[in-house]
């Protein structure tokens, strides 16, 4: 009985075998980009621009500024002209506002202000503003949260949460608004959780959506799988924590807009002009022309807020001015203000399930596979008609996706998943083509076994296995480099015979070498004195910053034993520094076809370099960067020296001495670190007289400590002449 497998048989393999392979890939796409497995930060910086670029394509909403609730009552640079004082105003300006305010018949007002200091202009200017909020009941002041986490807790609730206004109603609305990791704030927080108690406190924007709904001062929203809850409203979470902000416009031609010197404007208030031409103008109620008459502010929802570039209150957006795609800035006031809108006008954007999301990429996947597959097993003596072919089919599958969701954010408000789609997509073409390529290759391998009595079959073997080892190439990975030199070696090799240079040399290298190999190191070559190895190649390894220190600091033990043998035995002093730096680099055979070496390449090594010879200007034995730091520092005592240009580089990095390992650190180490960080700190915030201060009481713990010496030397200069205003305290190294 025959058990070659039937043409159904194989056919039905084939496409169990090309299911499972796409199933695979979307898989991989849904783990790799998917919130809830960790999403990788590319596909998020994609995923966030995909969002920008559909407000772009949809534009302003359709909505004349007058038909809007909100309305923003501005602090801008007119009205320091038109007002008799200086921003910051005396509260009782703001008491006046909420006064006519109130009189023109608002709903609730806003002040993304906060106002945690007594006035300085007089207590009786707290007393009218604290009397006019409590009378009113409609007002929202703006607090402040000490944030530990995007959980956005407040650290200290007992400060009535940086607002003196706290008492008068409970009224405060927390402004902390989160942005995403590229900089842009998109999404808006319900509230902030006082920690260690279930208290909450509303956002700003909630706050006043309060006022708006008759609800409560603290009321805050709910929490449900999918939806924050509000009063009437059910808003859809965008991630645990926060809502998506639906723009409607860009800033400054969205929303009316009055300058606060207009509602001030009373016949009461006499402003510049008026006192300037002794005639009352009274804009906000004047029987002709006042805003108290005309009935526009009448069931408002009003935010009042700086408008001013000196205020610093801007933030990146995802919409941009017309006309002007690179200005997408916008002052806060108008950022929470389209943050109510969305509350009130209840267009939420939202975004499909996690599930419909991986449903979704599950079948563009099945689709993307078996089509270009289908296409590729097409046999022409044109093979390049059907790669152009599928090419034009990706193409069109991805402008498909583009298009549909671009729609379907400008009609729906849905946020359609763009990444995994397009992903699933990208990752199903090549995994096709892979593929094909290895069921073909296959065929190829069965062909050659044929006429393996002809070559030796280890060679071939060796050949087909690892085709690698007969071309150039190399890989990138995050790895940390050491370089380390001999101070002064060239007085030191005129001291010495050729014959006693190379015996103590081959001694000295030889102990280095055997520490870098019992750390799991690669020694990657010797330069005269010098040596350079990397960790992390081609042994992976968990944390390849800590092998390195810990080799770096072994042979600083291992070179003071051979310097003090060598002092006895009448050879020149020894003296060894050191530079790693961990960063991404290239690593692989480098070099001709002929003749090539083991090694890594790239700025992140010639960084290394820089910072072994750096250890001169500061007196240090081992120079580490601020990303070996962060990888080491909880096994390892280090201590910041500077905000370091290097020779040939524009950029400053922050540069740090690794002094011991913490577990082994002298009392005495520890002691001299900890005041010389806060000599450090001084000197950051250009305090330099407590600087020079503890300099000088670090150098009484180690009279020959070279940061110490040199930041004591800098300090006293600064403490002389203060260097200038844009002063960063960065250092650039005129030397290699």
């Amino acid at each position: 009985m025959s058990t070659e497998p039937s043409s159904s048989d194989r056919r039905l393999r084939q496409w169990t075998v090309r299911t499972a392979v796409s199933l695979a890939i979307a898989v991989v796409v849904i783990v790799f980009v998917q919130d809830a497995f960790g999403r990788f930060g590319f596909f998020e910086r994609t995923a966030l621009s995909f969002i920008d670029r559909s407000f772009e394509k949809r534009g302003p909403l359709p909505y004349p500024k007058d038909s809007l609730e909100v309305v923003i009552i501005s602090i801008s640079d007119v009205t320091e002209t038109t007002v008799p004082d200086r921003f910051p105003f005396p509260r009782s300006y703001y008491a006046r506002a909420i006064h006519n305010l109130n009189r023109a018949g608002v709903r609730a007002i806003g002040i993304d202000l906060t106002f945690e200091q007594p006035d300085v202009n007089g207590p009786h200017n707290d007393d009218q503003l604290f009397a006019a909020i409590a009378q009113y009941r409609n007002v929202v002041v703006a607090g402040k949260t000490d944030l530990r986490s995007e959980e956005v807790s407040i650290a200290r609730a007992e400060e009535n949460f940086h607002s003196i206004f706290y008492p008068a109603d409970s009224s405060v609305g927390i402004v902390y608004v989160p942005n995403d990791a590229d900089g842009v704030y998109r999404r808006y927080i319900p509230f902030a959780k006082v920690p260690g108690q279930e208290r909450y406190v509303p956002s700003f924007a909630f706050a006043v959506l309060n006022k708006y709904l008759g609800l409560p001062s603290t009321t805050h929203a709910g929490i449900t799988d999918d939806h924050f809850h509000v009063g009437d409203r059910v808003v859809p979470r965008f991630d645990g924590t926060s809502m998506l902000i639906n723009y409607h416009g860009p800033a400054g031609t969205t929303f009316r807009k009055i300058d606060i010197a207009n509602i001030l404007d009373d016949s009461s208030f006499e402003t510049n002009e008026e006192r300037e031409f002794r005639t009352p103008i009274n804009l906000f109620d004047d029987p002709d022309i006042g805003i108290l008459y005309d009935g526009s502010l009448r069931d408002k929802l009003v935010l009042i807020g700086p408008y001013f570039a000196e205020s610093k209150d801007l933030f990146n957006v995802s919409v941009s001015e017309q006309d002007a795609s690179d200005r997408n800035q916008m002052y806060g006031v108008e950022l929470h203000a389209n943050a109510l809108q969305t509350l009130i006008h209840q267009n939420y954007l939202v975004r499909p399930s996690m599930l419909q999301e991986a449903v979704l990429v599950i079948l563009l996947s099945l689709v993307t596979f078996f089509l270009v597959t289908w296409l590729k097993s097409i046999k022409t003596r044109y093979a390049f008609i059907v790669e152009i072919a599928a090419v034009i089919v990706i193409a069109g599958i991805i402008d498909g996706i583009l298009l549909l969701s671009y729609h379907a954010f400008a009609r729906y408000d849905v946020v359609l998943p763009v990444v995994s789609p397009i992903a699933a997509v990208l990752f199903n073409y090549i995994g096709s083509a892979v593929y094909q390529y290895l069921t073909e290759r296959k065929q190829k391998t069965m062909i050659k076994g044929m006429f393996s009595q002809y070559l030796n079959p280890s060679v071939v073997n060796e050949l087909i296995a690892h085709p690698e080892k007969l071309r150039l190439g190399g890989e990138k990975k995050e790895l940390t480099v050491f370089f380390s030199d001999i101070a002064s070696f060239t007085n030191f090799s005129e001291k010495l015979d050729a014959t006693d240079l190379v015996a103590i040399l081959n001694e000295y290298l030889s102990a280095m070498t055997d520490i870098i190999m019992k750390n799991d190191g690669t020694l990657d070559k010797y330069v005269g004195d010098a040596v350079m190895a990397v960790w992390g190649a081609p042994m992976e390894l968990p944390n390849n910053a800590l092998n390195a220190c810990r080799a770096a600091l072994q042979m600083q033990e291992k070179t003071q034993e051979i310097a003090a043998r060598w002092k006895n035995e009448g050879k020149p002093a020894l003296l060894v520094r050191m530079g790693l730096n961990t960063d991404y680099m290239v690593v692989g055979n480098v070099g001709g076809s002929a003749r090539f070496d083991y090694t890594v390449i790239g700025d992140a090594v010639n960084l290394g370099s820089r910072m072994e010879g750096a250890n001169k200007e500061y007196g240090t034995r081992i120079m580490i960067s601020e990303r070996t730091q962060e990888l080491v520092k909880e096994e390892m005592l280090c201590r910041e020296l500077d905000l370091l240009i290097v020779k040939g580089k524009t950029k400053p990095i922050r540069v740090f001495e690794l002094m011991s390992e913490k577990a082994r650190a002298p009392k005495e180490m520890v002691e001299l670190s900890e005041v010389y960080c806060r000599g450090m700190a001084f000197y950051r915030d250009r305090q330099f007289r407590k600087a020079i201060a503890e300099f000088t009481a670090a150098l009484a713990l180690r009279p020959e400590d070279g940061p110490s010496k040199l930041y004591l030397g800098r300090s006293q200069a600064y403490a002389k002449k203060a260097p200038p205003k844009d002063w960063n305290g960065v250092f650039e190294l005129k030397t290699k």
